[in-house]
């Protein structure tokens, strides 16, 4: 729910703050005090077309900000996602424009776009003011309200979920079509996979040959240096090595501790480096023996080599990529081989899945068709209480496109009178009409929970029983969900939750709006001067009458 909204310089506002409360909120004043500008404010908060004329006398720019209640697990938070804005318990959203016509959204303090905006507020609030229908023009928004009606949600969505099914089987045999290859071009394939396979790759072997192809290169190196380490450790004919020698200080190291027990560590720490080093020869031997220094073996590895480094350029960059490659292929070449048996099962498939879709979607349009009548009649009997006797609506049905919510486009139409045939609402019905339409498709489809509904002059004209029976369904649609209206009438504003006066003053020789509110006495004393235009004792008991038995609670 809208909790505080804060005017600036808008219109005949300065500079005001407002409260709202849950349920019914009605906005009275004289006429020309500015009540509808507040609603106005609030539609061009959430991107309605803003006039530079709206700006005020008291500087060059104005600013609308509005606190919304908002639960943090309310999907509709999904609308601001995007920017970086994470659900909260309250939504602060504002818009500051300036007479060049540039206007700033934000929302929690951080600036997005105003699409951002206007589609919040699409999901928030349904604005009906003076010729402004809101979403009883929306096909969509009748399509919605009806399955609403009716309790056919689950229905719809089985037809939903068929008709992803639907879309999903085509799109598996558009795929396939598109496979479709020249015998020549499938041969073509064959050949490669062959010569690939014929390859006999495997993974890692490059970097294996090039380790050995290494090693093999610098083979003479590899003999010299390894013949020299060994005859350094075991010696030659002419010079001893270094186990030798090593031999040698052990065996002296040893006569040493046998007077002195103190070398006895000495002796062992010797010992140990002489069978590491013993170790280190036998090693280098062995080694050397396993030396493969054959020249065909080198010969064979740079052609293997050479067919790798080839075959990676052609489809790499690198060996892991080639093997994928194969694989791929290999299946591409079956899924051509096969692609005709596939098609023709997609093609299949691909029936049933809109034959399925067609089945539910029909079942959903013979359900909502039924519907029609019973929703129509509903309607014109609450828009008749409402003072217009002769006017009806008729819910209508034509045959539409598929889609994921059937194939049904319904549209509202409506007369004013008797004997003048049925039109698209939108385009016969005055702007009091087009509030009283939508407050009955609110309060008949017992819907939208959570929909913020906003009315200007909802009553506009109407009095005696016909306005008081718009209060009660203002009041029935309160309990449901925040409404805010602007009224003319005093049974109205008695069934108000929440009271706001709005009152146009001088400020410095400028006309100035600004608002309060009411309670107790000077509540009523507002419903006196909407009974009167006085505040006289009879008016004054009367106000308290009608407050004491109409307001809600």
């Amino acid at each position: 729910m809208i909790a505080e909204l804060n005017i600036e310089n808008f219109a005949l506002f300065k500079k005001t703050r407002l409260t709202f409360a849950p349920g019914l909120n009605v906005l009275t004043g004289e006429s020309g005090s500015g009540k509808s500008m507040v609603l106005e404010s609030l539609a061009a908060l959430f991107g309605a077309r803003l006039s530079p004329e709206r700006i005020g006398p008291w500087g060059d720019n104005l600013t609308i900000r509005a606190a919304l209640q908002w639960a943090p697990d309310d999907a509709r938070w999904a609308h601001l996602e995007p920017y970086g804005i994470e659900p909260d318990s309250v939504l602060i959203v504002e818009r500051q424009a300036s007479r060049d016509g540039r206007s700033t959204y934000r929302a929690q303090g951080q600036l997005v776009p105003s699409q951002a905006v206007r589609t919040v507020g699409d999901a928030l609030v349904e604005y009906v003011g003076q010729n402004q229908l809101g979403r009883a023009a929306r096909p969509q928004y009748i399509l919605d309200w009806v399955d609403e009606y009716g309790g056919l949600n689950e229905q719809r969505r089985t037809v939903g979920q068929r008709f992803a099914a639907w879309r999903d089987a085509e799109e598996r045999l558009e795929d396939l079509n598109a496979l479709s290859v020249a015998p020549e071009g499938l041969a073509e394939k064959r050949g490669l996979l062959a010569e690939l396979e014929a390859l006999n790759l495997q993974a890692g072997e490059d970097a294996a040959i090039s380790q050995e192809l290494a090693r093999l290169r610098a083979g003479r190196h590899l003999m010299e240096t390894s013949q020299a380490l060994y005859q350094a450790l075991e010696g030659t004919d002419y010079q001893p090595g270094i186990l030798a020698g090593m031999d040698e200080a052990l065996k002296l190291a040893d006569n040493l501790a046998r007077y002195d027990e103190a070398l006895g560590d000495l002796v062992r720490s010797m010992q140990g480096a002489v069978d590491t080093m013993t170790e280190a020869r036998v090693a280098v031997s062995t080694w050397m023996a396993n030396l493969d220094l054959d020249p065909r073996r080198l010969e064979e590895l740079e052609t293997r080599a050479d067919v790798l480094s080839r075959v990676k350029r052609r489809h790499g960059p690198e060996l892991e990529n080639v093997l994928s490659y194969v694989e791929a292929l290999k299946q591409e070449i079956e899924q051509l081989e096969n692609v005709d048996w596939e098609r023709e099962r997609a093609r299949r498939s691909a029936e049933e899945a809109r034959h399925q879709y067609e089945q539910a979607a029909d079942g959903l349009s013979q359900a909502r068709q039924r519907l029609l009548s019973q929703a129509s009649q509903a309607l014109t009997e609450a828009i008749r209480d409402m003072e217009m006797p002769t006017g009806v609506v008729a819910v209508e049905h034509r045959s539409g496109e598929a889609a994921a919510h059937g194939m049904d486009t319904l549209e509202v139409l409506f007369s004013a009178n008797q004997g003048q045939a049925l039109k698209p609402l939108a385009k016969v019905a005055s702007g009091g009409e087009l509030a009283r339409v939508a407050l009955a498709l609110a309060v008949v489809g017992q819907s939208d929970e959570g929909i913020i509904y906003v009315f200007d002059e909802v009553d506009q004209g109407l009095g005696g029983a016909s306005a008081d029976r718009v209060g009660e369904l203002l009041q029935s649609l309160g309990r449901r969900t925040q409404v805010l209206v602007v009224s003319h009438q005093p049974v109205v504003a008695a069934r108000a939750d929440h009271h706001i006066g709005v009152r146009k003053t001088l400020d410095e020789h400028l006309s100035r709006s600004d608002s309060a509110i009411l309670v107790g006495d000077a509540r009523v004393r507002e419903v006196a001067r909407m009974l009167s235009g006085t505040d006289d004792s009879v008016a004054l008991n009367h106000a308290q009458s009608l407050l004491g038995g109409r307001q809600g609670g």
